[in-house]
């Protein structure tokens, strides 16, 4: 009989102000298998982060208060752990400051279930020790 390792599932936060966004982003990667956290402020996900283990945040860069503030100190303070953001308004300029401070991926709005479940798999496989 063999023995099995509990493998437990990856960790995912979701933050961004708006609540369906955050709520339709929730059932998708739990329907994946994810286990999902969700806040609407920065203040609240670096508590979080203080406290809870995640492999992956997922953060609105449209926000100030989330690209001037939370992105920064997260890339700070949990060197290891992936990011993943997404916009609706997209450019080059974005796409500069993005990989400038360091951001792995992002996704352009609109945002499909697929399209999440594709960049969130690939991103936990090139890096399967983020926590």
């Amino acid at each position: 009989m063999s023995q099995q390792t509990f493998v437990p599932p990856k960790s995912v936060l979701v933050i961004d102000e708006d609540q369906n966004l955050r709520h339709s982003l929730e059932m998708i990667l739990e329907r994946a298998g994810y286990q999902v956290g969700t806040v609407g402020q920065a203040y609240e996900a670096l508590e979080l982060l203080r406290t809870d283990t995640y492999n992956l945040i997922i953060l609105d860069f449209t926000s100030p208060e989330n690209r001037l503030t939370l992105l920064p100190a997260v890339l700070r303070l949990y060197p290891k752990l992936a990011v993943l953001v997404f916009t609706a308004q997209w450019s080059p300029e974005t796409a500069m400051e993005i990989r400038h401070l360091g951001v792995q991926a992002h996704l352009e709005k609109p945002i499909t279930p697929d399209s999440l479940l594709e960049r969130v798999d690939a991103i936990l496989r090139r890096n399967p020790d983020t926590a």
